[in-house]
């Protein structure tokens, strides 16, 4: 029987949510929703069965992210995940695409011109312990983020990583616990949020100008959040992973970043993002 590829829909979350189940990967229905709210999937479908499924996000005209490519693991090595992939890169031919890799896709990936760019340090832990001071920089004061800061707040996401990520913005200030640092002048030295994902609570994006401010953004999500599961992913080649470290919450996964077209480069003096929104949706 010919598998079918065809666009995810609503009712094959379920069934997507149950391939994650089997991986043991943390996700859980709400999180496949809020994925495909914001994206696109295709999925593999044989005999009314799902064998797989991935999602692609358009973040502008020139920049994209894959993730949550799934193949179940009893088709493994009938080129289902190959298949996949060309699928959704057909749509952004001109693209960059961004995508985070494990040991088992990364062979896969540069056959499909993707190069190595980094490696992200996933740190969590089941029970936070030490609940860290908020250590303000000087001259900068700390607020909860509104509706009138999505095109601020859209534009330091961007100068971070290239990626115009309105929809996701606007969505992480209406619905989750977001907070910014402002001086005097109102200009805004970096924002953070705080949402339900996986086991327990996980902190991202961070979009900070430098390591003191995303320790202030990351300190003050935290406050409250003394013995739940706290779960940031941050780039390696940032400072925030080894303190991090101290608080608690250890490394238990380093997937390599990997791009598909022209890396990212931060404007001299630009904001940095010391934390992903997800390793899916970077």
């Amino acid at each position: 029987m010919t598998p079918i590829f065809r666009a995810m829909k609503a009712h094959d979350i379920e069934s997507c949510y149950a391939m994650t189940q089997q991986l043991n990967w943390p996700h859980r229905r709400e999180d496949w929703q809020q994925a495909l709210a914001l994206g696109e999937g295709v999925v593999i479908e044989e005999q009314g069965k799902l064998l797989g499924s991935a999602v692609l996000w358009r973040w502008g005209e020139r920049a994209a992210t894959i993730g949550l490519v799934i193949v179940n693991n009893q088709q493994q090595g009938r080129g289902l995940g190959k298949q996949l992939m060309l699928t959704l890169l057909e749509k952004v031919p001109d693209y960059n695409v961004r995508l985070h890799a494990t040991e088992m896709g990364k062979g896969l990936y540069e056959k499909l011109g993707f190069v190595t760019t980094g490696k992200i340090l996933q740190h969590q832990t089941r029970a936070l312990a030490a609940v860290p001071p908020v250590v303000m920089p000087a001259g900068v004061t700390l607020r909860r983020a509104q509706a009138q800061d999505v095109a601020t707040l859209t534009a330091l996401d961007q100068q971070a990583h290239g990626m115009l990520r309105s929809p996701l913005i606007a969505h992480i200030v209406s619905e989750h616990q977001t907070v910014l640092l402002e001086d005097t002048r109102g200009t805004v030295h970096g924002f953070a949020s705080l949402r339900r994902f996986g086991h327990g609570w996980a902190i991202g994006p961070v979009i900070a100008q430098d390591f003191p401010a995303a320790q202030a953004l990351v300190a003050s999500l935290m406050q409250g959040l003394r013995g739940e599961f706290v779960r940031i992913d941050t780039d390696a080649a940032l400072p925030l992973a080894g303190w991090l470290a101290t608080l608690g919450l250890a490394q238990v996964d380093n997937p390599t970043t990997m791009v598909r077209g022209t890396p990212w480069t931060v404007p001299a003096g630009g904001m940095q993002a010391f934390g992903l929104m997800t390793q899916a949706m970077a």
